[in-house]
């Protein structure tokens, strides 16, 4: 059992999967993985030389039985879906609930067929489905170990310095993917370098910070971005970027992060956001 959703261009969320007795979902492809381009040269040898791979757009088609007032549903479809219009797909079946942005490319169908049916073909230009749920971890030297409501009788600590600050992050997505981070300066800094250790990346910035900076970071493919944000302006930070940093990726399974900085380590505080990926469902 499954559910399918299009959100449309006007945020109206329309479900085409528990609506029987006017539209019945009679097939759905393009929901496993795309096709993979695996780029050669020739070779003098045997065989050919391998250069670089990448993953087509996906298109998702869904064939839809009409029923019902069928010209009034029909109709209903092109109101819903207007063409060339961006859209999302929410897919739900019993082990995945996720999302993935389109365009509808078809909206169409044989009017004078016995059964009509429609069918409506999305294009996704970026090809895998993303989880509904972000992931949120902090990584900080102090740890926090007070917690609202308490009763006590002797003295506890409320927080801890750690002598290395780390965290874990888990990927259970099908893909490596990217991630946003949210930094927090808390005092004076000098310089910051933050290393996914299971990876072996880095991503570094030789830059002096002070109270109240805040950093964005955004290693996403589509998305790629290093900015300080300073008493309500922006300033890219791309230009400060330590030799060998890399948009550094969550491999699949678990991710362990660390950071350094040359002066003010306790005044710093990053907030890791995770949205995993799924190459189908």
């Amino acid at each position: 059992m499954f559910t399918l959703k299009i959100e449309n261009v006007y945020g109206q969320t329309f479900e085409l999967t528990h609506n029987t007795s006017n539209y019945k979902v009679v097939g759905v492809s393009g929901l496993t993985y795309p096709t993979s381009n695996i780029n050669t040269s020739e070779s003098i040898a045997d065989g050919a030389y391998y250069n670089s791979q990448r993953l087509q757009m996906r298109n998702i088609v869904i064939d839809i039985m009409l029923d019902g007032d069928i010209e009034r549903n029909r109709q209903q479809l092109y109101k819903i879906f207007p063409i060339k219009s961006k859209c999302t797909i929410y897919f739900q079946n019993e082990n995945r609930n996720v999302k993935i942005d389109g365009w509808i490319e078809v909206v169409g169908g044989d009017l004078f067929s016995q059964q009509e049916q429609m069918q409506i073909s999305i294009i996704c230009t970026h090809p895998y489905f993303e989880g509904l749920e972000t992931i949120q971890t902090e990584l900080t030297r102090i740890m926090k170990l007070f917690e609202f409501p308490f009763s006590i009788q002797t003295p506890i600590p409320i927080s801890e310095i750690r002598t290395l600050p780390f965290c874990t992050i888990i990927n259970g997505g099908d893909m490596k993917c990217g991630c946003t981070l949210e930094i927090s300066i808390l005092g004076d800094v000098k310089g910051l370098k933050i290393y996914n250790t299971t990876t072996q990346e880095m991503f570094g910035i030789d830059f002096d910070f002070q109270t109240g900076d805040n950093i964005k970071i955004d290693t996403t493919n589509t998305k790629k971005k290093c900015i300080l944000v300073r008493d309500g302006a922006e300033i890219s930070l791309l230009f400060y970027r330590v030799k060998g940093s890399s948009w550094f990726s969550l491999a699949q399974g678990a991710n362990d992060f660390t950071f350094s900085v040359s002066e003010g380590e306790e005044y710093v505080k990053i907030e890791f956001a995770v949205v995993e990926l799924y190459g189908g469902v």
